[in-house]
């Protein structure tokens, strides 16, 4: 029952409210507390990391985003998280049951600063990268999945926007800065002898465009609400200086450390202090 509560609430404010961040550069305090939450990119999965559960590593993306900032972080990202399970509801990881990101962020208090990175999993970005690397994809039955999904992203991104603004109570809400995810592949084919072929990494690249554009779509709705769009363009997985992990690594495509850093800077560009 509150699951769909929230869906409907969801619904309405995105059918009725009208834009108002217009991209302004974000201000915050000059030592801002600062939480992280999203998936195994905001992890930094397959960078070293003593965290067997969530695959957290000190090189990812928030710790530089802090370390920039002159403060602290706390990051609640984990592998394997999507929206609804794991963003505002539950996740259930290496045999434990986590509490979901957003209760664990608000618990002590609103913090300055939130950066999201979510959404790849509720669009099962590596299901369709799987299928183009060991079958065929792109076909029009992916591209109308594809498509079926995005809208339910949409529903529980709102959702889960409106659950931080919930949370928050009478205090002021969090600046939540929100990504989108970068195109892994270059126009090369490069992957081994019709693994992908030049056909599906554009179809993919669609794809990513497409879901960036989902994420997007749903911040203007939310004054606190900020996108950041993401490029490691010249540095994809076929080019001479790659910024994310080979098809063969324990996190495939996932941001190298170079990767991070550069996600990191994505970030720093659009606050103030």
């Amino acid at each position: 029952m509150k699951y769909a509560i929230s869906i409907i609430i969801a619904v309405l404010l995105v059918a009725g409210l009208g834009a108002t961040n217009a991209g302004a550069v974000v201000k915050l305090p000059a030592s801002p507390t600062y939480v992280a939450l999203g998936d195994s990119v905001a992890a930094g999965a397959g960078l070293p990391t003593s965290d067997a559960v969530c695959m957290r590593s000190p090189q990812a993306y928030p710790n530089q985003v802090a370390s920039a900032l002159g403060t602290s972080v706390t990051s609640l990202a984990c592998s394997g998280a999507k929206i609804d399970e794991g963003l505002y509801g539950v996740q259930e990881r290496g045999g434990s049951v986590l509490t979901p990101q957003i209760d664990q962020a608000l618990s002590a208090g609103v913090p300055d600063l939130m950066t999201i990175t979510i959404g790849a999993n509720d669009a099962r970005w590596i299901e369709f990268m799987t299928k183009c690397y060991v079958a065929t994809c792109g076909t029009t039955f992916d591209s109308a999945a594809a498509k079926v999904l995005r809208t339910d992203l949409r529903i529980e991104l709102s959702a889960a926007l409106y659950r931080i603004k919930n949370l928050s109570g009478n205090t002021t809400p969090p600046k939540v800065l929100i990504s989108g995810y970068y195109n892994p592949l270059s126009q090369t084919q490069c992957l081994g002898e019709g693994r992908i072929t030049l056909k599906e990494s554009s179809w993919i690249r669609n794809q990513t465009n497409s879901l960036n554009q989902a994420i997007r779509s749903v911040t203007p709705y939310f004054s606190n609400v900020k996108y950041v769009p993401i490029t490691i363009t010249g540095h994809e997985l076929c080019s001479k200086d790659p910024w994310v992990q080979g098809i063969t690594a324990s996190a495939p495509l996932h941001p190298t450390a170079a990767g991070q850093a550069a996600i990191a800077q994505s970030f720093v560009r659009t606050i103030t202090k």
